[in-house]
């Protein structure tokens, strides 16, 4: 955090390899956050340079006290949010696009088990609510405390707790309830 805080600072000051480097930190995390609420590949990639458009333009406004990860976030989420806003349009999720964000290529093996997990996840997911899907996509795919989250969704810690519990214990039920969805056992 105290790497964040210099560097704003440095980019406050004028110095633009300072905004490269917080370009370069957050670029990928804030592009799979907003596909995975939005499934659009290019709207996603848009949408992230908006965010660091904006980043750039009301960095004076960033509050020193909260994390930077949880600021920059929340602006994507309300660019994504705008952007549905704006196009009201359903997406559907394409793996394959996924897996182009994805690094490492996995064995054939690896690649059909994760397609099932995915397929499975993807679904229980649909089912939730709006405020759940963030907190468990925000749990997982960017790993935040339940106290960022709770920042970023502007609810209480103990609310994103509760939340995401019953959401865990949903996706229990939902798993045993769909054997057909599912993913295959060792």
């Amino acid at each position: 955090m105290q790497e964040d805080l210099k560097l704003v600072k440095e980019v406050l000051n004028g110095n633009m390899d300072s905004f490269n480097i917080l370009v370069n930190k957050y670029e990928l995390m804030i592009l799979k956050y907003v596909y995975s609420l939005l499934k659009d590949k290019e709207a996603a990639e848009d949408i992230t340079q908006e965010v660091f458009i904006t980043v750039y333009n009301k960095l004076y406004t960033y509050n020193s006290k909260y994390k930077f990860s949880n600021w920059i976030i929340q602006i994507a989420k309300n660019k994504s949010i705008d952007y549905v806003r704006k196009y009201r349009r359903v997406y559907e999720a394409n793996l394959e696009e996924v897996q182009e964000l994805k690094a490492q290529s996995p064995s054939p093996e690896e690649q059909a088990e994760f397609n099932e997990v995915r397929r499975l996840i993807m679904v229980f997911i649909d089912t939730l609510g709006e405020t759940d899907k963030q907190i468990i996509l925000l749990r997982y795919t960017q790993e935040l405390t339940f106290l960022d989250i709770a920042e970023v969704l502007d609810i209480s810690e103990s609310a994103v707790k509760r939340r995401f519990y019953k959401c865990r214990d949903k996706f229990k039920e939902f798993r045993s309830k769909n054997p057909n969805l599912g993913v295959r056992e060792v």
